[in-house]
């Protein structure tokens, strides 16, 4: 009966997880799109922008809001039982256009102009890179499946 049901939900439907699965899974995917992201970004503002991108940056961005919003994916994903297919892939262009609207938008600049007076964020990328990056990382969630897989137990 078991086999059957997984069988019929193949596709969309990967086996049932725990939530911790889940939002591990969802942590690492978000890891690996924020790093997919972070070359995105080093080589646009290398090619494109004649400027180079700082690692201190990185390495806040892997600690803070890939992390998060990959916790954030794993949890959605969780919640409406979604393992593969064009939901997880929308899900995740959302979950990118979303970490846009809120960090970018609404906490960055809050943060840069309490620690550096301006907004550094807003000064240094142009807006059109930062929300085609967003969706970038996003769209790098879509790795979840294989992710999810790696952690099944053996």
């Amino acid at each position: 009966m078991a086999q059957a049901q997984t069988a019929a939900h193949e596709g969309i439907h990967a086996e049932v997880t725990s939530p911790g699965r889940q939002l591990a899974a969802g942590a690492i995917a978000g890891q690996i799109s924020g790093l997919i992201m972070a070359v995105v970004m080093m080589a646009v503002f290398t090619i494109f922008l004649g400027r180079a991108a700082l690692l201190a940056g990185l390495v806040l961005h892997q600690a803070g809001p890939s992390l998060a919003w990959g916790l954030v994916f794993g949890g959605v994903l969780y919640a409406f039982d979604i393992r593969r297919g064009a939901a997880l892939v929308l899900i995740g262009a959302i979950t990118g256009l979303a970490s846009q609207v809120v960090d970018v938008n609404l906490v960055l600049p809050a943060a840069m102009k309490a620690l550096h007076g301006h907004d550094i964020w807003a000064e240094q990328v142009p807006a059109f890179w930062s929300w085609a990056a967003h969706l970038v990382f996003g769209l790098g969630l879509a790795v979840f499946p294989w992710v999810n897989d790696k952690l099944a137990p053996a």
